[in-house]
This record gives C-alpha cells, sequence and structure tokens, in this order.
C-alpha cells in the first residue's frame, strides 16, 4: 500500500517576501503543488492541505493515517542569513530520521550557508502530528536574492525534498524526465484479436482463412 503523505504549505499571506511581491503563503502553496505532483509521480498518496488552520490540518492528517506530516514554510531573520531549516519533534525518532534524508538533498541545493536540522517540540504541528513530522523551511524570504532564488526554483526544491522522502521510505525516486508520459489518443493503437491456438500450424492455417478477408493479418506469438 502506498505510503500517505501530508502536506501542510504555510498560509502566512502577511509574511512579504524581499522580492517579486509575493509572500510566503503563495509560494508555499507553489512548492506543495509541485511537490504533491512529484510524490505522485513516485508511488505515494498524498493530501495536499488547502485551506484551515494548523489545527485543522492536524486532525485531516491524523484522520487520513499519514504516514509523514509534512509542514512548508519559507524563513525569515534579519534580512541578511540565509540557509535551509528542518525541525522534529526530537533527535531519536521516525521524523528525525526523515528529516536528515530531506536535509541532505535540500540543502545541497539551497544556496544559503547557514543550514541545520534540529529538535523543536514548540511547533505546533510538530508535536501534535501522530504522523512523524518534518517541518521543512526552504530558505529565507526576508533576503532580496534568496527571494528570488525560492520563486525561481519552486521545482528544484520539491524535487529535492521529494527525493529524501523516497529514500527514507526505500521508495525509487523517479525523475520527471523518465516518468512515463501519458499516452495522447492518437498514440494508442487497439487490436481486434479473432483467434489463439497453442498449435503453429493451426494458427497458420487460420491465417490463410482471415488473409482472404483482411490482406494485412498477422501472426503475434507470446509466451504462455
Amino acid at each position: 500500500m502506498a505510503k500517505k503523505i501530508y502536506l501542510s504549505p504555510s498560509n502566512q499571506a502577511e509574511n512579504a517576501y524581499a522580492y517579486g511581491n509575493t509572500n510566503e503563503a503563495i509560494q508555499c502553496r507553489r512548492i506543495a503543488d509541485a511537490l504533491e505532483t512529484a510524490l505522485k509521480r513516485c508511488g505515494f498518496a498524498v493530501k495536499n492541505g488547502k485551506t484551515g488552520s494548523m489545527q485543522q490540518r492536524v486532525a485531516e492528517s491524523d484522520n487520513w493515517g499519514a504516514d509523514l506530516h509534512v509542514p512548508l514554510h519559507t524563513n525569515a531573520f534579519n534580512g541578511k542569513v540565509s540557509g535551509t531549516r528542518i525541525f522534529t519533534y526530537d533527535t531519536g525518532g521516525k521524523g528525525y530520521q526523515c528529516g536528515k534524508k530531506v536535509f541532505g538533498y535540500l540543502s545541497a541545493v539551497t544556496p544559503g550557508k547557514s543550514d541545520n536540522i534540529r529538535a523543536d517540540a514548540t511547533l505546533y504541528e510538530v508535536r501534535s502530528s501522530n504522523a512523524p513530522c518534518i517541518y521543512v523551511e526552504s530558505e529565507f524570504h526576508d533576503v532580496p536574492d534568496i527571494a528570488k532564488w525560492i520563486i525561481e526554483h519552486i521545482a528544484d526544491i520539491a524535487e529535492a525534498i521529494c527525493h529524501g522522502i523516497c529514500d527514507y521510505f526505500g521508495v525509487r525516486y523517479i525523475t520527471p524526465a523518465t516518468a512515463e508520459p501519458e499516452r495522447k489518443a492518437e498514440d494508442i493503437l487497439y487490436r481486434v484479436q479473432v483467434g489463439a491456438f497453442g498449435v503453429k500450424t493451426n494458427a497458420e492455417a487460420f491465417l490463410q482463412k482471415v488473409k482472404q478477408s483482411y490482406p494485412e493479418a498477422f501472426i503475434v506469438t507470446e509466451k504462455k
């Protein structure tokens, strides 16, 4: 059965970005939507929290039976500090083990140097969700060039988080480039089969009869 990942993107629209006339809620929604796509591509079941308070989202996550609860945020401090932050309930549980996997991939792509993963049980979603929780702060949006980077690298952030979650659950990470493309109607062939035989001579004899009406008929050999 597919593992269930609950995404809880920030709804803090009051947290303005230092670039791009945007805010934390808008950009974290973009990250969540991209991450949902990536996780589903890799075979996970995903519930992407669209509305509600932190309390309502935790309740939804718990009622759904999530295997992992993932709040998604961007950070702010003094307009100078930058880097990735991940918070978990403690340093000995499943949340921390998953957080380390995600941290390895995400900190490798984000430009800031002040990267950190640590326990912080004061955060409501971290301490309250039944599922292990990784609280992801993907860089600092109060630094202009970093805010610009976040806006322009949503897919990179989402794919890095997805890759870490895949590693934690032992699931093969499927890149966007190698994912099976959706077939268009014009790419699909509809075969009409009029017989199946266990003896080749019988198949060949029947083929000769069919060719009288359908000259392009042919035999396909398959293993039983």
